[in-house]
């Protein structure tokens, strides 16, 4: 005779978690209980209807946690639990990266064509902070050159030492105003001195020229005039955006100060 347990609510919740249906739990728990069983015996330890029985059975086999006899009536045993639960395991892993596979596929797919549709966007930050943060991450994410305009803006401390911080393979270029040298350009920099500043009246409506940064020659934040109550920035990698501050920047350097 099959064994009274106290209660197989908290057992069934964790074969859940595995896999198992209601039923499949208790077909299982019951075959744990006895050396072997007819699909009859199986009905009356388990309470599961007769009718679900065989079918219980029968995806019970497949994920390996029932042995089934040839003998007539066929006899069935429950797998050890250390097997069947590291079976169960194993087929939650192999689901796992087939279905991680799959969506990724589906988000590539996605992410591939709204590509371009994301460079063209330009982007409007709010807030100090915001802005900051977001100068640094740009600037960390140079590859090839930094090209700033800081006419009259003094680098932050933040942007001094990610600056410092880059390799010497990237060429840092910083425009500045003024005769005398500025301590808040990092050694690593060039520092080009305008003798004229230029202003870019077809520029976001700007009487100086705003703070840019431009990285890459692909990536460009523009600082907004900061007399404003929340300063703001913009940000984009459209091509026209990116096209119009690189065309700047080569005006600018054009009004570079010969020592």
């Amino acid at each position: 005779m099959a064994k009274t347990i106290p209660s197989t609510t908290m057992i069934q919740e964790h074969l859940k978690s595995l896999g198992l249906t209601k039923y499949e739990s208790l077909v299982y728990i019951a075959l744990l209980q006895v050396d072997g069983a007819t699909a009859t015996e199986i009905h009356e330890i388990s309470g599961v209807p007769r009718a679900s029985v065989y079918p219980v059975l029968d995806k019970l086999s497949k994920k390996q946690l029932v042995n089934v006899t040839t003998t007539s009536p066929k006899r069935f045993a429950a797998t050890p639990p250390d097997e069947a639960i590291d079976s169960l395991i194993a087929r939650i892993t192999q689901d796992s990266t087939a279905v991680k596979h799959e969506l990724t596929t589906i988000y590539e797919e996605r992410t591939s064509m709204n590509h371009a549709e994301r460079q063209e966007m330009i982007w409007n930050i709010h807030g100090s902070e915001n802005i900051g943060s977001r100068a640094v991450d740009l600037i960390r994410s140079a590859e090839s050159s930094v090209a700033i305009l800081s006419v009259t803006t003094v680098l932050s401390l933040p942007i001094q030492k990610i600056i410092s911080s880059l390799g010497p393979g990237i060429n840092v270029e910083i425009a500045t105003a003024g005769t005398s040298a500025r301590d808040d350009i990092p050694p690593n920099a060039q520092e080009l001195k305008i003798g004229m500043v230029p202003h870019p009246e077809n520029i976001l409506g700007e009487k100086q020229p705003p703070c840019i940064i431009i990285v890459d020659r692909q990536r460009v934040m523009a600082f907004v005039s900061d007399d404003a109550e929340i300063p703001s920035a913009l940000y984009s990698e459209s091509p026209g955006f990116v096209n119009l501050f690189t065309g700047y920047w080569g005006f600018v350097k054009g009004h570079v100060s010969l020592p």
